[in-house]
């Protein structure tokens, strides 16, 4: 029995869970309906596409600006000379008091040392979080329905013995009610049997009850009748293993706060780059009056006065003192980081223990399962030998019937320990960052 048991933990220490999306098509159907018809996660992705136009918000700061600008403006008093002429003193004024400007006006960032390219690569980081946020709700609702899939079969399985139970203490108390009458029997074992025949009806109902209620929940989140999902399952005991290893790059968890470490990082660079000079460069195109001074008032011809003009030029600005604005936003991004880390290395802690636990539960049910299952088969033997003897007269029906529910409560247990390897494998699943569906 030892050498049996430690052949158990050798082969189980060799594979770990993961169960195949093949196994069962309804629930994997199930899964992928319910995430088609969720609002919640629509909702969700639409935050993939907000990040999306942000980062091409971005972007645009690097291409070029092109407005148009118009203007009138009056001046009082502009600069005037008086001298003499033939006619008398003339006043010649150089500035009109009416000033009249339009132009288009192009800018562009030349070059800035690489500061627009940090903060596109932040915005497509923060999506990139954004994205490993949504899947993990995504991934959390699938296993949500993974386990109220497999409690319903569990619930189902248990309510079919029950059900049959319910029927031989039916039969049990009918029997006794005859003995009863015939003396053979005392009326206080008809009250106790009549006691337990209640007890087990209470039962199938609080168990009918919890399955109507589960499979409500589930036509909640489908947004349609969910009944068709949830074939009954004949057993839980296929388990299926895979691997011993706890995969961390494959946790959603982790990536989460891997993907929030890489955006502190890239808030790092963007503080530090935050005195950095940038060269632009402008350029206009318009037209604007003022080019023909005033003679005594007189304003000149249109075509005289009114001018295209252009300007070209280079602009370098550099910040000087921003009252350590950057060097603060650098420590606070600095003790974000740390923060992170700190997470991150809780989280793994968490995981490996999750990890270890989950795996000796399942190692602890696969030795129940085993062991229970020859229980069961000593009961089947063990009723085939009360078949015989009641045939032949040596028990009554009673005795008969008890063994049979021995029978069915051994292959309950069975069936539990065949579910519990179940939920034991969509935890190891989750915990490695598997999908089922």
């Amino acid at each position: 029995m030892r050498k049996y048991n430690l052949f158990i933990l050798l082969a189980f220490a060799l594979v770990s869970v993961q169960v195949n999306a093949q196994e069962n098509k309804e629930l994997s159907s199930l899964i992928h309906d319910i995430f088609n018809y969720s609002p919640n996660l629509k909702s969700q992705k639409n935050l993939l596409k907000i990040g999306e136009y942000k980062t091409q918000i971005q972007e645009s700061y690097a291409k070029p600006i092109l407005g148009a600008e118009i203007g009138i403006s009056r001046v009082d008093p502009v600069s005037k000379a008086s001298f003499a002429s033939p006619n008398g003193t003339s006043v010649l004024q150089f500035q009109p008091n009416m000033n009249y400007n339009s132009q288009f006006v192009l800018s562009q960032t030349l070059y800035d040392w690489g500061k627009n390219a940090l903060a596109i690569e932040k915005t497509r980081l923060e999506n990139s979080l954004t994205k490993a946020q949504v899947e993990q709700q995504e991934y959390n609702l699938g296993y949500q329905i993974a386990n109220l899939y497999y409690q319903i079969q569990y619930l189902n399985k248990v309510l079919e013995v029950q059900k049959t139970q319910q029927s031989r203490l039916e039969n049990q108390y009918n029997t006794i009610t005859k003995q009863v009458k015939l003396g053979a029997a005392l009326e206080y074992d008809q009250i106790s049997q009549q006691v337990r025949v209640q007890n087990q009806l209470i039962k199938i109902i609080e168990i009918e009850s919890q399955i109507k209620q589960l499979t409500d929940y589930l036509s909640t989140i489908l947004g349609q009748n969910a009944a068709p999902y949830l074939k009954i399952v004949t057993s839980f005991n296929q388990p299926n293993f895979d691997s011993n290893q706890l995969q961390m790059s494959s946790n959603l968890e982790i990536e989460q706060l891997s993907a929030q470490e890489a955006i502190t990082k890239k808030e790092i660079e963007l503080a530090q780059s935050a005195n950095l000079p940038s060269i632009s460069g402008i350029a206009t195109l318009g037209v604007r009056n003022g080019y023909v001074p005033r003679i005594n008032g007189e304003a000149p011809d249109f075509s005289d006065d009114f001018k295209v003009n252009s300007m070209i030029g280079l602009k370098l600005n550099i910040p000087i003192y921003s009252g350590k604005r950057g060097s603060t936003q650098t420590n606070i991004a600095k003790i974000q980081q740390e923060r992170i880390q700190l997470q991150l290395q809780d989280t793994q802690e968490k995981l490996n223990n999750s990890f270890a636990q989950t795996k000796n539960n399942l190692q602890t049910n696969v030795q129940k399962f085993e062991s229970q299952k020859k229980v069961v088969e000593q009961s089947k033997y063990a009723l085939k030998l009360a078949e015989i003897k009641y045939k032949e007269g040596f028990i009554r029906k009673i005795e008969l019937d008890q063994i049979q529910n021995t029978l069915e409560e051994s292959e309950l247990l069975f069936t539990q320990y065949g579910y519990l390897i179940k939920v034991n494998q969509l935890a190891l699943s989750k915990i490695q960052g598997l999908k089922i569906w």
